[in-house]
C-alpha cells in the first residue's frame, strides 16, 4: 500500500465519513477497524492514532450527524428578526420537510439509536434555544425566570413526542407547539 500524507484534519475526515457509510452500509457490529482501514486506503494503526477506540469513531461519527441535522435550525434558532413563537413555527416546518431520505438518517433515526441521538441534538441546540430565550426576556418579548430551564424543557420535552410513533408527524409537531406555548408561558 502506498502511503499517501494528508493534513491530519483532512485524513481524520476521511475516517469518519468511511466509517459512517460503513456503519450505514453494514451495521456498528459487524464493521471492524480493519474493515474502515481497509475501505479508507490506510493501515488499521494509523485508524487508532486518530480514534482511541471504534466507539469513540461511532460517537464522533455521531456527533457529526448531528451538527449535519441541526445546520438548517440554527439560523432560524437565532434569526432575531421574528418573534420566538415565529421562529418556532418555522422550526416545525423545517422538521415537517426534513429530508429524511439524507445517506446517514436510516441509520442514526433507528429505534436503538434514536434515544441517544435526540439527546445529542438537545445538548448540541441547548445553548443556543437558551441564548435566544435570555435575548427575549431581555427584550421583553418573554417573561421566564429560568430561560435556561425553559430551554432544557422545549428541546428535551420533544424527544418522546418526535420520536417513532403511530401518530403522524404532523400532529406531533402540533403537540410540540402546544406544549411549548404552555413553557414559554408559565413564566
Amino acid at each position: 500500500m502506498k502511503r499517501i500524507s494528508k493534513p491530519p484534519e483532512v485524513r481524520r475526515q476521511e475516517l469518519l465519513d468511511t466509517a459512517m457509510a460503513l456503519f450505514t452500509q453494514k451495521g456498528y457490529e459487524e464493521t471492524s477497524m480493519g474493515d474502515i482501514a481497509r475501505a479508507a486506503g490506510v493501515a488499521q494503526g494509523l485508524c487508532y492514532r486518530y480514534f482511541d477506540s471504534k466507539q469513540k469513531l461511532f460517537q464522533e461519527s455521531m456527533d457529526q450527524y448531528v451538527q449535519t441535522c441541526c445546520a438548517g435550525f440554527l439560523p432560524i434558532i437565532h434569526d432575531r428578526t421574528k418573534s420566538v413563537r415565529q421562529r418556532l413555527d418555522e422550526m416545525a416546518q423545517a422538521v415537517l420537510s426534513s429530508d429524511q431520505n439524507s445517506t446517514y438518517s436510516a441509520f442514526y433515526h433507528r429505534p436503538d439509536l434514536h434515544q441517544e441521538l435526540s439527546l445529542k441534538i438537545c445538548r448540541f441546540l441547548l445553548p443556543h434555544v437558551t441564548e435566544e430565550l435570555e435575548v427575549a426576556c431581555r427584550r421583553g418579548e418573554l417573561s421566564l425566570r429560568r430561560p435556561e430551564v425553559a430551554a432544557s424543557y422545549l428541546l428535551h420535552g420533544q424527544i418522546g413526542l418526535i420520536g417513532p410513533s403511530a401518530l403522524p408527524l404532523e400532529e406531533r409537531m402540533t403537540d410540540i407547539l402546544r406544549y411549548a406555548d404552555l413553557i414559554l408561558s408559565a413564566g
